[in-house]
């Protein structure tokens, strides 16, 4: 049986897809896992042992427009699949899908159209944060038989370790002594202030003695940059905000001595990695730790304000917590960073 697993959005929704992929071979141990995932984010799952094939989405490229959902769905039949798990509802991917002849189609009913695309309709309420991202994916197994939400994302390098320490010392850095902070997110929830990164960078320096790497990707370069300013002429801040492949940030994160983020790509794969994460969550219920920590992982801690939020989705300005995040102090960091050393 070959079952295409298709997740076509950020880096950390994909991160948090991994336990479907562990638990259809777990359970399904004769199936061939394929997985469709967006050009770019998808070297992210590179080398992942419970996936045979994968399939790059390129919606600006090869699978533009008319043409492009076609190709899409001609490969997809090429392939002779049995069963497709979407566990995001893009319509394009979902649409080559049914285009493609795949007789079962699982996925959420959280689209207008999801009816018209899908065979197995599985009813989700994800805006209520109720479950992890993690465990609704994994809900989606269940008309396939499988009923395991004890499966924890898992992230893998691609290189060996002789290979990833020359690149680190070609960086500057030393394996397992250097901190990664990674400042900037995609402005799905609310983050910390740049001042509130310098203030935290300084001080991990002040205790720590060690450099600390600035981590993030063309979206974050100006948060990166207004932050590189502010703390001009330390030697020990390292900038490698925009120069870093998907597989060098893997490495980067894997060898650090502690990663700290807000909800964003980077904080699920340091997770998933394994490595002693700090994370910064808001508590706008749709942002909140609830939803989007990393699931079942002893090796994070959990940051958020002391704020009795009452937003459902986003803030509103007139809020009496609206600069909520900027209660976080810096000592409540250093905390968990310290709790995180010692295990």
């Amino acid at each position: 049986m070959k079952i295409l697993i298709s997740r076509t959005d950020r880096i950390g929704d994909l991160v948090l897809s991994t336990p479907v992929f562990e638990a259809v071979k777990k359970h399904r141990p004769d199936a061939s896992v394929i997985v469709m995932a967006r050009t770019g984010v998808i070297d992210v799952i590179s080398d992942n042992p419970f996936v045979d094939e994968y399939i790059a989405y390129d919606p600006s490229g090869a699978h533009r427009g008319l043409r492009g959902l076609l190709r899409l769905a001609q490969v997809l039949r090429e392939k002779h699949i049995d069963v497709a798990v979407e566990l995001f509802m893009s319509f394009y991917p979902a649409l080559a899908v049914s285009l493609a002849g795949i007789r079962r189609r699982i996925g959420p009913g959280s689209r207008v159209y999801s009816p018209a695309v899908l065979t197995d309709v599985v009813h989700q309420h994800r805006r209520k944060s109720l479950y992890n991202e993690a465990a609704y994916n994994l809900m989606l197994l269940q008309p396939l038989g499988i009923n395991d939400l004890n499966v924890q994302p898992h992230v893998y390098l691609a290189d060996n370790k002789d290979s990833c320490e020359k690149f680190l010392l070609h960086q500057g850095v030393k394996p397992f002594n250097y901190i990664v902070v990674h400042p900037g997110m995609g402005g799905s929830a609310k983050n910390l202030s740049v001042e509130k990164y310098r203030d935290l960078v300084k001080a991990l320096i002040q205790r720590y003695h060690l450099p600390v790497v600035l981590t993030g990707s063309y979206v974050d370069h100006t948060t990166v940059n207004r932050l590189t300013a502010e703390l001009a002429g330390d030697p020990l801040v390292k900038d490698m905000c925009c120069v870093l492949s998907m597989n060098q940030l893997k490495m980067v994160l894997f060898f650090a001595a502690v990663v700290i983020a807000p909800s964003t790509g980077p904080l699920h794969i340091a997770a998933a990695l394994g490595r002693p994460t700090v994370a910064l969550f808001s508590p706008v219920k749709a942002q909140s730790k609830n939803r989007w920590a990393p699931y079942l992982l002893n090796n994070v801690a959990v940051v958020e304000p002391p704020a009795v939020c009452t937003q459902q989705y986003s803030c509103n300005k007139k809020c009496l917590h609206y600069d909520c995040m900027e209660k976080i102090t810096i000592e409540e960091i250093l905390a968990k960073v310290e709790e995180l050393r010692a295990v």
